[in-house]
């Protein structure tokens, strides 16, 4: 590249400066966390065309994908959620992840490789998905959907090891490809600089094996929201065999929250009861589900780097680093009442958790690429500017400007996700109606009614679904 051509670039990246899915979800963000669902989606709507041939397709269509579903436009979340499920299958189906796409990340950053989905993604989908399909009463899509929810989580480790085992093959094929990035990070680590910025945002998790981390791992595997949902659809729509399987997700549900909920230790009773044919159904009964606040966001912290540890030639280069940051702007209760009582909930999935666990598991992979990344870009920026001869101070100044601007984290996660999900169950009142915060809510007096709640902060206004398993009326 002509000496014009690196000013050029170097140029336009800091007049243009580099977006972030942070950034560009600002708008949208603070429309949900207002609680205005139409507000959130006519800005993801408008955004998401321009990202569906970009590597943030998934991103963006599963950020659709929630707004559009709690704005009630389910024809457009259906639509999102499929296409992000289609794409996550493509890049799944690869088998492996492209070497050379990875190999390249090594040359700008980490979020340029296509965003695939995480574990929990895909378990979030299929929830939202699933529940789409029982508020229109296509109980044959919701069964689809709740199965390919079992069977995510049930390879929830192989895949995660997939990914693990591929960044590993792309850094050696990256140090294979260039000679000058065969270096070995563990001095840049053992810095009391770099260590203690590393300590503050991570503890010690970022010196822990991936695969051992993986290993240990329990909230990635397993959303217990979910599986309850699982039970819930089979012991109302399905047959005998059916409400065997879900007998036995009340059971695993209640012994995973350690029998500490009211609600699912009453499935799993009510299960048993079912299977052994001393009750036909669950009776007449009400669930309140309240999704609060967001889940964790990724910000990025900046670190000086001192290359010279790994290679002599090498100066200090400025890099950032993905941190979470988990969101306290929420409400941990909400007021529902029915037959002139309260009632209380009970967590039965943090998303917190199952976000952090899953970014601990993977942050070990990130740092080492993100290091050898800032020493690749550092090696070539030393070469031209010792080729450029006179030249080479304004190869520095243009390397540097490069440096900054292609030095930032990868902060794409789903911003529209819970922070936690909660969970009530009563007997229906007699009056068939409750009130969530004053707002009444009708219900139907016979079989199993669900009430779902979304609040996004504790001043934002709620939204409020109410729904049920009985078919669609015959035309």
């Amino acid at each position: 590249m002509e000496l014009k051509q690196i000013f050029a670039v170097a140029v336009a990246a800091l007049l243009c400066g580099c977006a972030t899915h942070r950034s560009e979800t600002e708008a949208m963000r603070k429309a949900w966390g207002a609680g205005n669902a139409a507000a959130a989606q006519k800005i993801a709507d408008k955004i998401l065309p321009d990202k569906l041939e970009s590597g943030d397709a998934v991103i963006w269509l599963l950020e659709d994908g929630a707004v559009a579903r709690a704005n009630n436009d389910i024809n457009k979340s259906s639509e999102s959620l499929d296409k992000a499920y289609a794409k996550i299958k493509e890049y799944e189906a690869q088998a492996k992840i492209k070497l050379g796409e990875e190999t390249s990340a090594f040359l700008l950053n980490q979020s340029y490789i296509p965003y695939k989905g995480y574990n929990y993604d895909k378990i979030m989908l299929s929830i939202y998905q699933a529940m789409n399909f029982i508020e229109t009463k296509d109980f044959e899509r919701a069964r689809v959907e709740l199965k390919r929810l079992q069977l995510a989580q049930a390879e929830a480790k192989r895949v995660n090891l997939e990914r693990i085992e591929a960044s590993q093959r792309a850094i050696e094929s990256a140090k294979a490809q260039n000679k000058e990035l065969n270096y070995n990070v563990s001095p840049l680590l053992n810095n009391k600089n770099v260590g203690d910025a590393m300590r503050k945002h991570y503890g010690d998790a970022y010196k822990k094996d991936p695969q051992t981390a993986l290993q240990q791992a329990a909230n990635i595997y397993v959303n217990p929201f979910g599986l309850w949902l699982y039970g819930v659809f089979m012991m109302e729509t399905g047959d005998s065999a059916d409400k065997a399987m879900a007998a036995d997700s009340f059971r695993i549900c209640a012994q995973m929250l350690g029998g500490k909920s009211a609600a699912l230790n009453s499935d799993a009773a009510d299960g048993v009861k079912i299977r052994e044919g001393k009750m036909g159904s669950l009776g007449d009964i009400t669930y309140v589900i309240f999704e609060t606040g967001i889940a964790p966001l990724r910000r990025q912290f900046r670190l000086d780097l001192p290359l010279w540890l790994i290679s002599r030639n090498l100066p200090s280069v400025s890099v950032n680093f993905p941190y979470l940051e988990k969101q306290g702007d929420f409400k941990d209760t909400i007021a529902v009442r029915a037959a002139g009582k309260t009632l209380t909930f009970d967590t039965v999935a943090n998303m917190d958790d199952s976000i952090s666990e899953e970014f601990y598991i993977e942050l070990p992979m990130a740092i080492t690429k993100t290091l050898l990344s800032s020493a690749a870009k550092a090696t070539a920026q030393y070469f031209a500017a010792r080729s450029a001869g006179d030249y080479g101070v304004l190869v520095n100044i243009a390397g540097s400007v490069y440096q900054i601007m292609a030095n930032d984290a990868d902060l794409r996660t789903w911003t529209t996700l819970p922070k936690r999900i909660k969970l009530a169950k009563i007997a229906t009142p007699a009056n068939a109606q409750i009130t969530v915060e004053n707002t009444p809510v009708k219900l139907n007096a016979k079989g199993v009614n669900i009430v779902h709640i979304k609040s996004m902060s504790k001043n934002g206004s709620k939204i409020i679904k109410a729904f049920d398993f009985k078919p669609k009326p015959a035309n």
